[in-house]
């Protein structure tokens, strides 16, 4: 008997045992369901107050492994603390407002946080009834966490970024410059504090280095310097950083920050250009110039084309070549250097042309429109001046910068030689020949009554002189066709004995009056050739000339020419003894009249030169025995059951003694 109570007794116990088993199972599982929860937060987060008999809180409710804070936008709703599935809001306003509040009010009092807690829920909440009654209790306890609410939401109004301006100031022309980069809000406003980036595309990058800047907004914007690398477009693209909310899905759905994102803003495109192309624009000094004149070029600074800046104070060295001995034909024969044509390839073309320079000229210039006057020198960097010559003809000049003679400063930013046309019409000028002349009368004495003659020598004129119709753009004058022999009587008109006191002196001839008469004047072809003066000749427009000495005196033969671009005025001297004939009265006597011994006359003397005209300008008993087990049996299945029970809303609360709403 006792033997059979003590085995029914263990069979309990054995029974007890197993059921003790299964419920630390159940609840074993449980503890291992769910290992990523909140930490419930404390009275540093949020404050309490009474709702429905119970103590709720408002503010902080849990915080994650990362020292996020979750806030409750369920009013009323018990929270697990359990993290589940979470979605990150849609980027409108209100979500970037709220967004720069948790990240502005990370760290802060409890107070704080109850006033955050308040803005979610205005925003985000989902049950707005439950929340309007849980509400009139907080603003009758705490009136000035609520004011403090509305505060952190207006403070949260124009900080949020919307955009970003961005603009190109230049700093020096297309070379470099700085981007001015501005965050806004939806206003347009600049606001302070937010995350950007800055990224170059093209041939420019960051003074700082790279093409890729990174810094914070300030209300004034922030300036960011650039230099060119290159030439061609620029695209500054900017971005920016705004902050972003998450909902967990919880049995208490809660609001989080979430990250910083970024964003495209605006962007802006421009040139850039590293390089230049210097150049100068040049005027001879003199458009016409006589034999052995120097030679002089007027030479101004600049660049060869509208997006070229000259680098400020960068000195470079240009070089000059006079070419001269030109004809007509070569007059707007305008030689343009090829693409890419090095200055040396230039000069080598122009030298199988048959263009040599016979001069050479230098200037040095560090900006545009600085100004030099250049002398041509016999020699590229020494020698004596250069003077024209009787041949020089047309001269032009050719000026070049060579990248080579550069310092190395200065080819960083040249990509090549720059040269000037051969034959420019500014850079033109001519040489205007000397003439010789030489002429003797036939007969150096005559009787009245005498034809007199003259033989005239001409050389100096160019081959095709009196066949130039000139060039109005290169301001060169045509030829000018005729020179002029005119023939002069000097003498006393009432006493011709008393001729020789006015026997021809001076070069240039008189002022007409009673003893100085011009008796003809006749145009003849202004070229080279020897020319019949009087005695029937023709003159240039086929008029027979013809000259007879009808009282005693002096008689003299001038010839002239006035000059044009390219020969110079000359003249025979009126004084010319060669050009001169002594016409005697006739004898009064019936003896023969002694014949005046003729005159020896000097050595021809040289044309007179005027002096030349003036130059131009980016979880198997008893029946009492058996009612015990049955009993026991029953409790066990009861207790079975609970433990079911309890395990499947385990899955809903970790401890049933935190069952009391948080929010």
């Amino acid at each position: 008997m006792i033997t059979t109570w003590r085995q029914r007794g263990m069979a309990i116990v054995a029974m007890l045992t197993g059921l003790i088993i299964m419920v630390g199972v159940v609840f074993g599982s449980a503890n291992t369901a769910y290992a990523a929860t909140l930490t419930p937060a404390d009275e540093r987060y949020h404050v309490a107050f009474p709702y429905n008999d119970m103590e709720y809180y408002v503010g902080v409710a849990g915080l994650d492994a990362s020292g996020n804070k979750y806030y409750c936008i369920e009013a009323g709703k018990l929270s697990d603390y359990v993290i589940g599935p979470t979605t990150v809001l849609a980027s409108d306003e209100n979500a970037r407002r709220m967004a720069w509040i948790l990240d502005r009010y990370r760290d802060t009092d409890a107070a704080t946080h109850a006033a955050i807690g308040i803005i979610v829920q205005d925003h985000f909440g989902r049950d707005r009834d439950e929340w309007a009654r849980q509400m009139a209790v907080i603003q009758g306890r705490y009136p000035e966490i609520v004011a403090k609410a509305a505060r952190i939401w207006d403070q949260s109004a124009g900080k949020t970024p919307a955009g970003t301006t961005v603009e190109r100031t230049d700093a020096e022309a297309l070379r470099s410059g700085s981007i001015s980069v501005k965050v806004v809000n939806r206003a347009g406003d600049a606001i302070a504090g937010v995350p950007f980036t800055v990224t170059l595309q093209g041939a420019a990058r960051f003074v700082q280095g790279g093409n890729t800047f990174s810094g914070v907004s300030t209300s004034a914007g922030s300036s960011i310097a650039w230099e060119a690398t290159g030439a061609g477009e620029v695209t500054a693209n900017t971005t920016y950083e705004y902050g972003r909310m998450h909902v967990m899905d919880s049995t208490q759905d809660m609001l989080a920050f979430d990250s910083m994102a970024s964003t495209g803003g605006a962007s802006t495109t421009f040139r850039v250009r590293k390089d230049f192309v210097p150049a100068v624009s040049t005027k001879v000094s003199e458009k016409v110039l006589d034999v052995a004149s120097p030679v002089f070029d007027d030479v101004t600074s600049g660049v060869a084309d509208a997006d070229s800046y000259w680098v400020p104070d960068l000195e470079l060295q240009a070089r000059g070549y006079y070419f001269d001995g030109l004809d007509t034909g070569d007059v707007g024969n305008v030689i343009t250097p090829n693409a890419q044509e090095s200055a040396d390839a230039f000069l080598a073309r122009l030298a199988t042309l048959g263009y040599e320079p016979v001069a050479y000229g230098k200037a040095s210039f560090t900006g545009v429109g600085q100004q030099a006057r250049v002398q041509a020198m016999t020699k590229p960097d020494d020698g004596a001046a250069y003077r024209t010559k009787q041949n020089s003809g047309f001269g032009t000049w050719v000026w070049v910068f060579r990248r080579s003679e550069q310092s190395k400063q200065a080819q960083e930013y040249l990509i090549g030689d720059w040269i000037s046309p051969f034959m420019e019409a500014t850079e033109s000028n001519t040489s205007r020949r000397k003439l010789e002349v030489m002429s003797t009368v036939t007969e150096h004495s005559a009787d009245i009554g005498a034809e007199l003659s003259d033989t005239i020598t001409v050389s100096g004129f160019p081959a095709d002189h009196g066949q130039y119709a000139g060039n109005e753009e290169y301001e060169f004058a045509a030829d000018r066709p005729y020179a002029t022999v005119s023939v002069w009587w000097s003498g006393d008109p009432d006493n011709p004995s008393n001729d020789e006191a006015y026997k021809p002196s001076g070069g240039e001839v008189p002022t007409e009056d009673d003893s100085h008469r011009l008796l003809a004047t006749w145009e003849i072809p202004a070229m080279n050739g020897t020319f019949k003066i009087g005695a029937g000749a023709l003159d240039a427009h086929g008029a027979p000339m013809y000259l007879t000495a009808e009282r005693p005196g002096w008689y003299v033969f001038v010839w002239r020419f006035e000059g044009d671009d390219r020969v110079s005025p000359a003249s025979s001297r009126y004084d010319d003894a060669w050009e001169r004939v002594r016409v005697l009265p006739p004898c009064e006597s019936e003896k023969p009249c002694e014949p005046e011994k003729p005159e020896t006359p000097p050595a021809p003397a040289e044309a007179t030169t005027p002096n030349p005209r003036p130059s131009l300008p980016v979880t198997g008993g008893d029946v009492s025995l058996a009612s015990v087990l049955a009993v026991s049996a029953l409790a066990i299945g009861a207790i079975l059951s609970i433990v079911v029970r309890w395990r499947r809303r385990y899955d809903r609360f970790k401890h049933w003694t935190m069952r009391w709403p948080i929010c």
